[in-house]
């Protein structure tokens, strides 16, 4: 995939938290990308959808939860691409977050997550996808915009 010099793909990622706990799911070892490590709810966009719509959507289609929640952080991502280490993978990483719904979730996509599970925030789980985890920190530290991959010079 090559992308424009200052296009970006967007990320919708939704941090679901109880009690201090952060709900993450793993891809299972078949996943085609980043088999076996942990993240949270997310999802391509639709078409006519924005990223507070599909990442609600998404985290309903993966964890059967409904959720009004808030912007925790955005990540600006620069990285080697994961099929193809010589092309550049630039996205716009959102961070929503949900501290309030009701019931209990459910893995509903066991073809592509073997296992879900509570985190402490403070603690999460390897292998974890790196950015997912950036987010997660910066959110937990109150900043609201992080740079993933770029260096100062």
């Amino acid at each position: 995939m090559t992308q424009a010099l200052h296009s970006f793909v967007l990320c919708p990622n939704m941090i679901i938290l109880r009690n201090q706990k952060i709900l993450l799911l793993r891809r299972a070892d078949w996943a085609p990308l980043w088999s076996g490590h942990w993240h949270c709810p997310i999802g391509k966009m639709e078409e006519n959808e924005s990223p507070l719509q599909t990442a609600v959507r998404e985290t309903y289609e993966e964890v059967g939860l409904q959720v009004n929640p808030h912007l925790g952080t955005i990540i600006v991502v620069k990285a080697p691409d994961f099929q193809n280490p010589e092309l550049i993978w630039k996205d716009i990483s959102f961070f929503f977050v949900a501290e309030n719904f009701e019931g209990e979730p459910i893995n509903k996509e066991s073809r592509l997550h073997d296992a879900m599970d509570w985190f402490d925030v403070n603690h999460l789980p390897e292998p974890i996808i790196p950015v997912v985890r950036f987010g997660v920190e910066k959110y937990v530290r109150g900043e609201a915009y992080g740079e993933f991959g770029y260096k100062c010079e």
